[in-house]
């Protein structure tokens, strides 16, 4: 059973309040830190239980709340979420807490972000990215690509409709759904659409010069394929897709003994 981490707030580089969970406050002051960065439309408290067994192998985990995400702030203009703002976010994180290095845990979006913050040159000793599988190029040409961002104008306008019901792209309507269960605040999830910031450069993992163990569920791509494109690599199949690989068995453990032995 896990306890209840210490949630505290910083300003980002460009004001914008974040929130973080500090899971390891009593830990030894030289307990190696791990920035835990969650996917899309979820939030740093998800990472619970991957935090408890970080912790139980000495490691004192931050989990971040993405902005527009958890307990963080979500500006409602595009513009605040262009030019790698938030992969700038989990730089500011780090600078905040004076890390002159660390380690990280991601999935989904939070792969997104490790890529951008080892091409950024960020302090980072080596990472898990999960739920990222498959030859790389297959995810920068979708990020690239027109019919992208075409759908990701599609799924800004599913959260901006007032009446759920009207929304006409299954893909929109399921988003939609999730983001209302979880209370999400649909606006700002829609700025972060609209900026187009997948497109951006800074996205390609290819040259990430830090250890990564690549973690995808069975039934989700291939982590072998990924992990074999990157210059220090491995792949590691958990059961399940890529919604509930997330709490598969031997997942955290195997996180937590990767980024352990850094």
């Amino acid at each position: 059973m896990h306890q209840s981490p210490d949630k505290r707030e910083f300003k980002s580089f460009d004001g914008t309040r974040l929130t973080y969970y500090d899971h390891g406050e009593d830990l030894d002051e030289e307990a190696p830190p791990v920035i835990m960065l969650h996917g899309l439309m979820s939030g740093g408290r998800d990472l619970d239980s991957h935090a408890t067994r970080m912790k139980e192998h000495g490691l004192r985990g931050y989990a971040l709340d993405l902005r527009a995400h958890g307990q963080s702030d979500g500006p409602k203009d595009p513009a605040a979420y262009r030019d790698q703002a938030m992969a700038r976010d989990v730089l500011a994180l780090g600078e905040h807490l004076g890390l002159k290095e660390y380690s990280l845990f991601a999935y989904g979006l939070g792969c997104e972000l490790t890529a951008r913050v080892a091409n950024l040159g960020g302090p980072v000793t080596r990472a898990v990215m999960c739920g990222w599988g498959g030859p790389p190029a297959n995810q920068l040409d979708l990020y690239a690509s027109d019919e992208w961002a075409a759908q990701a104008l599609c799924l800004a306008s599913g959260f901006e409709i007032d009446d759920p019901d009207a929304i006409q792209d299954e893909m929109a309507q399921q988003w939609r759904k999730h983001a209302d269960n979880k209370g999400l605040d649909r606006f700002a999830l829609a700025a972060k659409l609209r900026s187009g910031d997948s497109r951006e450069p800074g996205l390609d993992p290819r040259t990430i010069p830090f250890p990564v163990l690549v973690i995808c569920g069975a039934d989700d791509s291939n982590p072998h394929e990924f992990a074999a494109a990157l210059p220090n690599a491995k792949g590691f199949v958990v059961e399940g897709n890529h919604l509930t690989a997330g709490r598969a068995a031997g997942l955290a453990e195997a996180a937590a003994i990767f980024l352990a032995a850094g």
